[in-house]
């Protein structure tokens, strides 16, 4: 509505460009004239449009925060608060999808924090360069789990028994990394319907 008001606008600012000129002065083109003012009006749109796209993505953020629970804390304090208000107004589904989410993070930063490779002394006491992920695999997430469960009676709730169940950081990478967690439904395709 705005676009088309401000283009009838320069359009009728414009028509008196198309008038021929008087002798002696410069005669510009209607055309380029009306070129001119469309161009401008059209930057000045671009500019609006630009600021209100930007505001727009404000809006996502705070959608994702409040309906994915996509919330960033800056501190363990702030998040205990956001754990309180959302027990107090009887949110425990997302208290307990903020617990999952900060569990997930501090396991895989965890894992982020074991060193990859380096020199390892073979059996004749040379350096050789080696991959150590089969043994960060082996290592354990019972403390993360531990404390996960410990957040969990808090609240009052039960830890999920596949949680519960994790013992390494391979565990924790089959469930969450390496298997498909989807499920195929068979369908019978030589049954037949009803008046068959």
């Amino acid at each position: 509505m705005k676009r088309s008001i401000l283009f009838f606008v320069c359009a009728a600012f414009s028509i008196s460009s198309f008038a021929a000129g008087r002798y002696g002065e410069p005669e510009f083109s209607g055309w380029l004239t009306f070129i001119g003012l469309i161009m401008i009006v059209w930057g000045i749109l671009e500019i609006i449009l630009f600021f209100k796209v930007w505001g727009m993505t404000n809006d996502v953020s705070a959608l994702k925060k409040d309906h994915f629970n996509e919330t960033v804390f800056e501190s363990k304090g702030q998040m205990a608060r956001y754990l309180r208000r959302n027990l107090v107004l009887g949110n425990t589904e997302n208290v307990k999808r903020t617990l999952l989410k900060n569990f997930i993070d501090n396991v895989e930063h965890g894992y982020g924090e074991l060193q990859t490779e380096g020199y390892e002394k073979d059996e004749k006491g040379n350096d050789q360069w080696v991959s150590f992920r089969e043994r960060n695999l082996k290592k354990s997430v019972r403390p993360y789990v531990d404390n996960l469960q410990k957040q969990y009676e808090k609240i009052g709730e039960t830890l999920p028994v596949y949680i519960q169940r994790m013992e390494t950081f391979n565990d924790y990478y089959k469930l969450f990394v390496e298997e498909d967690l989807t499920v195929e439904v068979e369908t019978n395709t030589d049954a037949k319907g009803p008046g068959e």
